[in-house]
């Protein structure tokens, strides 16, 4: 027998998480799942054998994940609208609805179908990275509920019933609270979130009011609101630290920060592209606190979902589901 008809034999399960740095990826041999994490200057394998694995516990929870794939694209459609401004003016509008409606898309789906995925044996915890969204994670918990059947049999009763009977993991410290589950005290509204969601609001009809007339004071008033949207997401880590506000308005509160961040760059390299296309050679002014024709419509259409998004956030509860497979 060679080496390679010895060596076993693996399938990749559908999901793989890819970040800037760091990646994941679920494989299955032939009595044992894979999980692989990588962080780009090493790889790190996790075996876990169908019959050792006792419950797949998946929580839907909003996430906003930025993939390497997105921001490749974010950049095409960046410089695709600074070529077709100088040039073809007319498809400017489609590219912008074009990354309005993306964007659309991404904020409901990690809102409305996120998850988090984690594995338990009797001795281990193990998040599953790869899953994060929940038609993937359904897609895979069905195909390994199979596999984990066949190697431990299936419950006769209810798998409820025997889950009460012994809890699936490895025992907590004694003092130490279980994890991966919500404080029942944190809110999804506080007078920090009502207040942010209402400044990104009013910054949107203050800067589309720039785009017919701009004016000083508007310049001024958008410049103010930007700075109460960041005392307010400040307001809301410190009330998230505290155990008051949930995750998800925290997150929120980091997308807007990354999305105001991000744009000051991309204003920056806006008004470099728009130099050179116009020849003009020495330093570019950069616009601190107006922005460009260029970045406000963009602007306008991100604060908007950020701020319909933090709506949704407000008024839903996102519980933890039960486990969709428990075999032991």
């Amino acid at each position: 027998m060679t080496a390679t008809e010895s060596s076993p034999r693996y399938h990749k399960l559908p999901g793989r998480r890819r970040g800037f740095i760091s990646s994941a990826s679920l494989w299955t041999g032939a009595d044992h799942l894979l999980s692989v994490k990588s962080d780009r200057l090493q790889e790190d394998y996790k075996r876990f054998y169908f019959r050792d694995i006792q419950a797949i516990v998946v929580t839907k929870v909003p996430r906003f994940l930025i993939s390497t794939r997105a921001v490749a694209l974010g950049a095409l459609l960046l410089i695709a609208v600074l070529i077709a401004r100088g040039r073809m003016p007319g498809l400017t509008v489609g590219l912008w609805l074009l990354a309005a409606g993306l964007m659309a898309c991404w904020i409901y789906v990690s809102a409305a179908h996120s998850c988090t995925c984690r594995l338990y044996t009797a001795v281990s915890r193990e998040d599953l990275p790869s899953l994060y969204r929940t038609w993937t994670a359904r897609k895979v918990v069905a195909d390994l509920e199979r596999r984990i059947a066949q190697a431990q049999g299936v419950f006769i009763e209810s798998w409820a019933d025997a889950a009460e009977l012994c809890s699936p993991g490895p025992p907590d410290p004694p003092g130490h609270a279980a994890t991966g589950r919500r404080p029942a005290d944190r809110r999804s509204r506080t007078l920090a979130s009502d207040l942010f969601l209402a400044s990104l609001f009013a910054d949107a009809i203050a800067t589309s009011l720039e785009i017919g007339s701009p004016s000083a004071v508007l310049t001024a008033l958008s410049a103010g609101l930007t700075a109460l949207q960041l005392a307010g997401a400040i307001w809301m880590f410190v009330q998230h630290s505290r155990g008051i506000l949930s995750t998800a308005m925290q997150r929120l509160a980091i997308v807007t920060l990354v999305f105001i961040g991000g744009l000051l760059y991309v204003q920056a390299f806006a008004d470099s592209v728009q130099a050179a296309l116009a020849g003009r050679r020495g330093p570019v002014a950069i616009h601190a606190l107006a922005r460009s024709e260029t970045i406000r419509p963009i602007y306008i259409a991100g604060v908007l979902l950020l701020g319909l998004t933090g709506l949704v956030l407000s008024f839903k509860s996102f519980e933890p589901e039960p486990p969709p497979a428990i075999t032991g």
